[in-house]
């Protein structure tokens, strides 16, 4: 359990003109609970991360440590990120480092509502050391313990666990160069739109690339008329143990046996767009 009082409390007096002046503030005390499972690795320079640095007038009072444990003999690093002023609130996980719009996205969302994000340090990359990172929840692997331990330790009870994606263009089976889109369906995922679809690049909310994923054992459909009447376009994938391909929706749902769970997916570049649906999804949450 942490508190704004005993966050601020372990802020050396030192780092207050960087809260103040708005500068990127890095190396923040870590909250009790953590030490034990990950370890800070010190920036010297917010200018060390190509995130931070992307996002350095944005980032406000906002809190940036790397952070690394290990699976077995893989290290995985990550940027945590966090709003000392709300510690508590949404709290998003950002698997893939080649989707820069989410990272800034989350940023925002930070920023507004609290609480924070975990960001996967790959190079730059989709995969870290040839695993993708959102098919690394697996039963009892210390990467699904210590996401998760992180994640808790920074979510609000009443939050559902949130995630940042993005895309290429379009489906690759309707011409496009991705693999999600309102306009194809597959076996255990149901497309629901929220009224017109538009193709094309950065169409907005109504964009076919402009989506959210929930996840369950059922279809929920009175959660999805909320989102839809929100003016988003939904997706639900149904899970099942047969179908569970270890992402962190599937885990979610059935290892937490949950339906807890909202993706956010835009195209590739359109922060602008995955900012609103942030705000349209915790007006609903709200």
């Amino acid at each position: 359990m942490i508190s704004k009082k005993s966050l601020l409390r372990n802020i050396p007096l030192v780092s207050l003109p960087f809260l103040i002046s708005g500068c990127v503030h890095t190396n923040c005390p870590l909250p009790a609970g953590l030490d034990h499972s990950v370890r800070t690795i010190h920036l010297n320079s917010y200018k060390e991360s190509a995130d931070l640095k992307r996002n350095a007038r944005n980032m406000g009072s906002l809190c940036a440590n790397r952070i690394a444990f290990h699976e077995g003999s893989q290290q995985w690093n990550f940027l945590l990120v966090w709003n000392p002023s709300t510690p508590k609130g949404p709290f998003w996980y950002l698997p893939h480092d080649n989707e820069e719009s989410a990272f800034s996205a989350a940023v925002y969302a930070a920023k507004r509502y609290g609480g924070g994000f975990l960001a996967v340090e790959a190079n730059g990359q989709r995969y870290a050391s040839g695993k993708d990172p959102n098919r690394n929840f697996k039963e009892g692997s210390s990467y699904s313990k210590n996401i998760f331990k992180i994640i808790n330790t920074y979510k609000s009870s009443n939050m559902p666990y949130l995630a940042l994606h993005s895309n290429e263009e379009g489906h690759m089976k309707s011409g496009g160069g991705g693999t999600v889109s309102i306009r194809n369906s597959s076996k255990n995922t149901q497309a629901f739109p929220a009224g017109m679809i538009k193709t094309g690049h950065q169409k907005g909310l109504q964009d076919e690339d402009s989506l959210i994923y929930l996840a369950g054992k059922t279809i929920d459909i009175k959660r999805i008329r909320q989102f839809n009447a929100a003016g988003l376009h939904v997706k639900y994938e149904t899970v099942t143990a047969s179908s569970n391909d270890n992402s962190m929706s599937n885990y979610i749902v059935l290892q937490k046996n949950r339906a807890n769970y909202i993706n956010i997916e835009v195209e590739h570049g359109d922060t602008k767009t995955q900012k609103k649906m942030i705000d349209r999804i915790m007006k609903v949450l709200k």
